[in-house]
């Protein structure tokens, strides 16, 4: 049976498993295990790169066929057909990632890391130097393992942060990405007592901590991972799905097992690595890194730590460092009063580094907002902003988050919007967003109309902003019983958007049509509620994109609902099987943590 677990649960358990530990003077008894979902989109994922490597194949005239249809073997195969040669993939790669930005899970990994309440062991599918880069920032030294050959470096033993790239590092030749060399470095082939036995040794101690990655049968790790679980764990697999879905594409020796718990989201949702290793922070109370508490500070340490001592007799420095370091420390003391607005807006940060983002939002609340100027109120949004796109643990956060960034927009003066359009925008359909989630129709209906008066003239560069507040306000009207109304309101919004061009907004434009049926069926008109629903499903097939192919499966799944309440189980069970087609095609398409992408 499959064990499924929320976020929060996971995390608590995760906690008191560590704890243990720790009572006994133990070692910690968890190691993370990550992949290219760590590294979006800084890297772009497998399907783009397949659909790239494809397109140049072909131009080319480099193609041998037509490749496999499996999402795995097709991205091995047009990577080889495009770049033939090791080197040229290698090189191809690079060009990828060098340069490229530090994600926000790379970041929030390095973190925990760093402090080591946790653990102080990453292993990683991914080419790319992120990770190693957020670690150096931090200041924090480590040890790296990117080839068999370097395995001796590894001491399961040691206390240092430890980073293990499994199929090596886009630096080098050795970098493992076809379906051949996989399956050689799962083999141990060309690695002597290398990654496959450095696996094994981890995995008899220790449990994973599974995010950002999919998962690919024959890899070195789940290879390893398998043979481990033949015998069992000591603890508890912790297996952080992106998505419901995502669980579908995992082999059945994995999803079965009693040691193995998926942490998955709510059903439509979604959960990236970096809400994931959010919510490890806040469950682990990790404080900010030294580098964003005092970052003077921090850098006069470090000028002290590498800059030669000098004997007095010794010949001058050339570089004059401790006048550097001096000089850095006296910044350091005069830069920030304890009692200033700037102090404040820091308090502010350092909850959102931490990942406490209702904190953040309390802090933000004790904020004199009188008198305070433009460019500090700009502050104080930009370090809101993290806590009101991530959102609270709960509904009842959401609202205290979006209400303190509100607050500072209404105290600003008019006309003089101290942020973008589009985040002011999300902010209002957020809030009306929680008062929905929170049981609160009348008071979600309101604030749906107060954000189209807040936004006016703004709506009509606004689209998409505009469908969000009116279908929320629709769903309020639904939610208080008032039928006719939110069938009108539907009726406006499906005049008003109908000939939508944009692919997001013609999805949503699709839900509200698939919502206008459910309230016809729910006023006894069912037959209209199905005609509604039958014209959207012919759309929808034309629609290539996830989001299209999720809302069609809600569409067959109302229609087979409507087919059932009327006695025709045959269509009904007809509607089921095509919803559970497209859902099965859904799960078995990449969305963004494919198993052996670099990023």
């Amino acid at each position: 049976m499959t064990t499924l677990l929320d976020l929060p649960t996971a995390a608590a358990r995760i906690r008191e498993t560590r704890r243990a530990a720790a009572s006994r003077r133990a070692p910690s008894p968890y190691f993370f295990v990550c992949g290219a979902g760590i590294s979006v989109p800084s890297v772009p994922l497998a399907w783009a790169i397949e659909k790239e490597c494809k397109e140049r194949a072909t131009a080319l005239g480099l193609a041998t066929g037509d490749g496999p249809d499996d999402p795995a073997g097709g991205y091995s195969y047009w990577l080889e057909q495009a770049y033939p040669d090791p080197d040229q993939r290698r090189a191809y790669f690079r060009e990828k990632i060098e340069g490229r930005p530090l994600t926000d899970a790379n970041l929030r990994l390095a973190h925990l890391l760093s402090d080591g309440a946790l653990t102080r062991f990453a292993v990683t599918t991914n080419f790319d130097d992120f990770l190693s880069r957020a670690l150096h920032l931090f200041g924090q030294p480590h040890v790296v393992c990117d080839h068999p050959a370097t395995t001796a470096r590894i001491d399961l033993d040691a206390t240092d942060v430890q980073l293990v790239h499994v199929h090596g590092t886009y630096w080098f030749y050795d970098l493992v990405n076809t379906d051949v060399e996989i399956s050689d470095r799962a083999r141990g082939a060309r690695s002597g007592p290398g990654m496959s036995e450095l696996l094994g040794d981890l995995l008899r101690s220790r449990a994973p901590l599974v995010t950002g990655y999919s998962g690919w049968e024959g890899d070195v790790l789940m290879t390893a991972l398998q043979a481990r679980l033949a015998a069992g764990l000591r603890h508890q697999l912790y297996w952080f799905c992106y998505t419901r879905d995502a669980l579908v594409s995992l082999p059945g020796w994995l999803r079965g097992h009693p040691n193995v718990c998926f942490v998955v989201p709510e059903d439509g949702a979604r959960l990236p690595a970096d809400q994931v290793l959010d919510e490890l922070l806040r469950t682990f109370k990790v404080e900010a890194p030294p580098l964003t508490r005092d970052p003077l500070g921090f850098f006069a340490d470090r000028l002290r730590e590498s800059a030669p001592r000098r004997a007095p007799d010794a010949p001058p420095d050339l570089y004059f460092f401790e006048d550097l370091v001096r000089r850095v420390e006296e910044a350091a003391r005069r830069s920030v009063d304890p009692k200033s607005t700037e102090a404040a807006i820091e308090g502010v940060r350092d909850a959102v580094r931490r990942g406490h983002y209702a904190s953040a939002a309390q802090r933000a609340g004790r904020i004199a907002l009188g008198g305070l100027s433009r460019k500090r109120r700009e502050d104080l949004l930009a370090a809101l902003w993290p806590a009101v796109s991530r959102g609270g643990r709960s509904a009842n956060e959401d609202l205290r988050i979006l209400d303190a960034f509100l607050r500072v927009i209404d105290a600003s003066a008019k006309g003089k919007l101290p942020v973008s359009n589009g985040r002011y925008a999300a902010a209002l359909i957020g809030r009306v967003g929680a008062l929905l989630q929170l049981g609160h129709p009348r008071k979600a209906r309101q604030a749906a109309d107060d954000g189209i008066a807040r936004l006016g003239r703004k709506l009509g560069r606004m689209p998409r902003a505009h469908h969000r507040l009116r279908r929320l306000r629709a769903r309020a009207l639904v939610a208080e019983r008032r039928l006719d109304a939110a069938l009108t309101e539907y009726e406006e919004l499906r005049a008003r958007f109908a000939d939508a061009t944009e692919a997001r907004l013609r999805v949503s434009v699709c839900g509200g049509e698939r919502e206008r049926a459910a309230v016809l069926a729910d006023l006894g008109r069912a037959k209209d509620a199905d005609a509604v629903l039958e014209s959207l499903a012919s759309r929808l097939a034309g629609l290539d994109d996830r989001a299209a192919r999720r809302e069609r499966v809600l569409v067959l799944t109302a229609r087979a609902e409507i087919a059932s309440a009327a006695g025709d189980e045959d269509a009904a069970d007809a509607l089921r099987l095509e919803a559970a087609e497209v859902a099965g095609d859904l799960a078995a398409t990449p969305s963004g943590v494919p198993p052996r992408l670099p990023a």
